[in-house]
């Protein structure tokens, strides 16, 4: 029989090679120390607990980090049962390394607790493959223990900071509601499902275009939306809009709107925050009204004064043309004079009462891109003469190249009308009151900066005192005397130019007049006719 060949660092010795038994054993135990070594190192670089266990449970080898995450050094668990050092919650039933040396399968991603050194609990995940012999029998186990202490500590603070937010959505009374870029709803709170009257997964992704804005005004919001996307949050940061409910209802949202992105800065959506401001329309268009019939009111002498002169003219002209006619003494040419006369006065007539009709009807409020100039001069025809009764001078000095700004015409008009009647109310005595409009750059209206319409409304009046000026705009709130004004004016003037996200200053002195400037954002010409 052939003597085996043995190999050992690179050598190889052969039966008959002149080297003895004795050389032989020493080369095979430097070997076997040298791969144990390079085991040991191995085992001792790593951060997961590494446990051999043979048949019986007992602990063969037991690393650096075996030791770290139980607290037990390797001498004092060697040979000793693996269930009574580690005392894991999974020992007296599904045990890991049980089921593994049961069928010799695998076990991976198994989460346990153990207890250490000093009995506190330590949340492990436990990984178990089982070990052979040379002949495919089971001889043991290897069992990995990687420590989750730290990632369970993050994941339960991430777990209360989520419940905390959950618990933040839940009681807040505004909705909150994030969209994809698809416009799909990822998130919506219980005050939103509560205004929609939806559940929570009747609305989660669904398309919120399509589900909850009307048909009328869709198109506009998409393209607020799109504007978001795109990064524009100048003129889309607040919005208001209608959105239906799920029986119908119309109900109008005031949205404040930001811009989620990911990890590379990419947007993905966007985040908004909506009050539901139904009731508060209807009561400030309630105000509204009403103070337009208390203006109307108080127009109603000055504009049958101003309809009167042009009536009695066309009277006069009349009477003559009918006495002419009597007298067959009508000539053409003087004939035709005085009919065009009759017809510009009867135009008049007609202009001043379509003025006053407008202001005083009740329409939905529409924005629309519109010429500031044109809404003072359609004012100032309505009140101009009521003011020029009350001895006062009216100069206007309007910028005739201005952009347009985005407003509702008739709210506006009230506006202004308001403050023009409150500059001339406050020279009893007469005095001078002038318009102006220009161009405003980088206002800071709310949170954003913006190129504005700056609009003066100036007076040479009594003024305001300094104790007053924080209260000019509460309602109910009025200088003026008894029967004279019931304080309802300027807080309409300022919620109106509110809703417009413009901005209102007051600069006084008493005894030498005040200035009331209005500051409404310019509109983007070009993304308008996108």
């Amino acid at each position: 029989m052939k003597g085996k060949a043995v190999s050992g660092r690179g050598r190889e010795f052969r039966p008959g090679s002149g080297y003895s038994a004795k050389e032989i054993l020493v080369v095979e135990t430097e070997e076997e120390t040298s791969r144990k070594e390079f085991l040991d190192n191995i085992l001792a670089s790593m951060d997961e607990g590494v446990l051999t266990i043979d048949q019986d449970a007992r602990i063969i080898t037991f690393n650096r980090a075996a030791e770290r995450i139980t607290g037990y050094k390797r001498e004092e668990v060697l040979h000793k049962k693996c269930y009574k050092v580690l005392k894991s919650n999974l020992c007296k039933g599904k045990c890991a390394g049980k089921r593994t040396l049961e069928t010799g399968s695998s076990l991976s991603n198994y989460e346990a607790t153990i207890r250490n050194k000093e009995g506190k609990e330590i949340h492990v995940d436990i990984t178990t493959s089982p070990l052979r012999s040379g002949n495919n029998e089971i001889i043991g186990l290897l069992e990995i223990i990687t420590d989750l202490t730290e990632h369970k500590r993050l994941w339960e603070k991430l777990r209360e900071e989520r419940d905390k937010a959950q618990q933040y959505l839940s009681v807040a009374r505004v909705m909150i509601r994030t969209l994809n870029r698809e416009g799909e709803v990822t998130l919506i709170n219980k005050r939103g499902c509560e205004v929609l009257g939806y559940k929570e997964e009747e609305i989660i992704g669904k398309n919120w275009f399509d589900l909850c804005v009307p048909e009328r005004v869709r198109e506009e919001v998409k393209k607020v939306f799109g504007r978001l996307l795109a990064g524009d949050l100048e003129v889309s940061e607040y919005y208001e809009n209608p959105i239906l409910t799920s029986d119908g209802e119309e109900r109008i949202i005031a949205w404040k709107n930001a811009i989620l992105r990911d990890k590379k800065g990419n947007i993905t959506g966007t985040l908004s925050s909506g009050e539901d401001i139904t009731e508060r329309k209807r009561a400030e268009a309630e105000l509204i009204r009403s103070e337009k019939l208390a203006s109307v009111g108080q127009l109603a002498a000055g504009v049958a004064h101003e309809v009167n002169n042009p009536l009695a003219g066309i009277l006069v002209y009349i009477k003559l043309l009918l006495k002419r006619y009597k007298e067959k003494k009508l000539q053409t040419k003087e004939t035709e004079k005085q009919l065009e006369k009759i017809g510009r006065e009867t135009e008049r007539c007609s202009r001043i009462i379509k003025n006053l009709l407008d202001f005083s009807r009740q329409t939905e409020v529409k924005l629309r891109p519109v010429d500031i100039n044109k809404v003072i001069e359609a004012t100032f025809s309505i009140i101009g003469h009521q003011i020029s009764l009350e001895n006062v001078k009216t100069e206007m000095d309007l910028n005739r190249s201005l952009p347009y700004v985005l407003v509702d015409f008739d709210q506006i008009q009230q506006a202004l009308m308001n403050v023009m009647l409150n500059a001339a109310q406050a020279m009893p005595n007469g005095g001078d009151m002038k318009i102006t409009t220009s161009v405003a750059k980088r206002v800071k209206i709310g949170d954003s900066i913006r190129d504005a319409i700056r609009i003066d409304v100036s007076d040479t009046g009594v003024g305001i005192s300094r104790e007053n000026m924080d209260k000019l705009f509460t309602p109910f709130f009025t200088t003026k005397e008894k029967g004279k004004g019931v304080g309802l004016g300027l807080s309409v003037v300022h919620g109106i130019i509110e809703r417009h996200h413009g901005k209102i200053e007051i600069k006084s002195n008493p005894g030498a007049g005040t200035t009331f400037s209005i500051y409404l954002g310019i509109v983007d010409e070009e993304k308008e006719k996108d």
